[in-house]
């Protein structure tokens, strides 16, 4: 049997199915006919003495439900128990397992682990808390608030998110933006240069509009070496984002010279040399809806070809950005299937013509059929879904996937049905 590349185990199962004798290229747990021994064998490692072993379990479990769409409480159980153990390195990977779960189209009853999740969340100096926390955002459960609040105090003391960012927490919590947003401008000053502060600068990004009320402390990071970060931000924000209109022109004509992500001083210059400067002639483009600063950023750099440019945000100019065309359609045909992909996408925004996209995004679902699905897959099925009826050959494929008891990840869904809605409804 071929072992492909997600089929291999980590070295935690490994060790768990040497324990007991199982050589781990006789287990596939990507084949149906292995789940049920996989089963067996990661619930025996959840009540082991050696915490390598459970840890190996931890994995085992987490891989057959995030591969197999049938309920299986009895691992989600497991999952529980470690979570509520003294086994520092299995409880936070065990909560991580769970907030991978947690989606609009899982098929596991996350209720169970509810209580265990909370009870880890509220320790911000345990390893588990970012994990917990994440879950919990993610089922959006009003009890993620306090520990997020804690967090947003004295992040700099706490150390735990380098497991699971704040980011990553803050995330499904646009809901409560207003709430949160005061801690979170606090952070952007007293952080403003940290390292650590990007996660939570791309998702205030990923929040939009619902971030407007930290533009005044986005502007203050705009001098940090966090700018092409804050850039995101303010393009994400929009019109909202006008007092920062100045400033942005200033970086990308290159009156001036934003820090390094070193953090080095800046630096005036009449050359334009920083690599973030299409971050803020996008940015410029977004809040004031002139594309005037953007299209002059393209045409500077357009020398050095496309492989520079963000191919996404130059599909979103659509028939502004003609002129280059022909230099998306060339990339159609790249080594690297995401620039394959991001290329038909633009290509498809930019001009209307959806025959020379069609075939490379048909060739990117082939994952689909092994029950894969990576983010070149799942970008072309977004496209797709903008492209409609003159892409219903991706049908067959696409229903086959929503109704295999293979488990995508969660983006994969709402993308296909989106596409066959755009079929007419199959």
């Amino acid at each position: 049997m071929t072992i492909g590349r997600g089929t291999e185990h980590s070295w935690w199962a490994r060790k768990l199915l040497e324990s007991i004798g199982v050589d781990p290229n006789d287990l596939r747990l990507d084949e149906a006919e292995h789940v049920e021994r996989g089963i067996e064998i990661a619930l025996g490692g959840f009540d082991s003495k050696d915490a390598q072993l459970v840890e190996g379990a931890v994995s085992m479990a987490s891989d057959i439900l995030r591969r197999w769409r049938t309920p299986r409480p009895e691992l989600v159980a497991g999952l529980v128990r470690c979570v509520a153990s003294d086994r520092s390195l299995a409880r936070g990977d065990a909560a991580l397992a769970l907030a991978g779960l947690v989606s609009a189209d899982s098929t596991q009853d996350l209720a169970p682990a509810v209580p265990a999740l909370l009870a880890a969340a509220a320790d911000s100096y345990d390893r588990i808390a970012g994990p917990a926390a994440l879950a919990l955002a993610r089922l959006g459960h009003p009890g993620v608030l306090e520990p997020v609040h804690r967090w947003l105090a004295s992040s700099s003391r706490t150390p735990f998110f380098q497991v699971t960012s704040l980011g990553q927490v803050l995330r499904p919590l646009v809901g409560s933006a207003d709430e949160l947003l005061p801690g979170i401008r606090r952070m952007l000053l007293d952080a403003a240069g940290s390292e650590g502060l990007r996660p939570v600068l791309t998702t205030l990004a990923a929040w939009g509009p619902a971030a407007s009320a930290a533009v005044p402390e986005l502007l203050s990071t705009l001098t940090t070496r966090n700018v092409r970060w804050a850039c995101d931000v303010l393009g994400s924000i929009g019109p909202a984002a006008g007092p920062a209109v100045d400033t942005l022109d200033g970086f990308v004509r290159g009156r001036t010279q934003p820090p390094r992500h070193d953090g080095s001083t800046l630096q005036s210059t009449g050359r334009r040399r920083w690599h973030g400067a299409q971050n803020a002639a996008w940015a410029h483009w977004r809040i004031t809806g002139r594309p005037q600063t953007f299209l002059a950023f393209l045409a500077d750099t357009s020398t050095r070809g496309l492989g520079y440019a963000d191919l996404g945000r130059l599909g979103e100019l659509g028939p502004l950005a003609l002129p280059y065309a022909d230099a998306v359609r060339q990339l159609l045909t790249s080594a690297g299937p995401w620039t394959r992909v991001q290329a038909a996408g633009a290509w498809w925004r930019i001009t209307g013509d959806p025959d020379p996209a069609l075939p490379v995004l048909l060739a990117a679902l082939e994952p689909l059929r092994s029950g894969e699905a990576d983010e070149p897959c799942r970008e072309a099925v977004r496209t797709i879904a903008r492209i409609g009826t003159p892409a219903v050959a991706a049908a067959p494929l696409l229903e086959a996937a929503l109704t295999s008891e293979r488990g995508f990840p969660a983006d994969f869904y709402p993308a296909a049905r989106a596409a066959l809605a755009a079929f007419g409804g199959r």
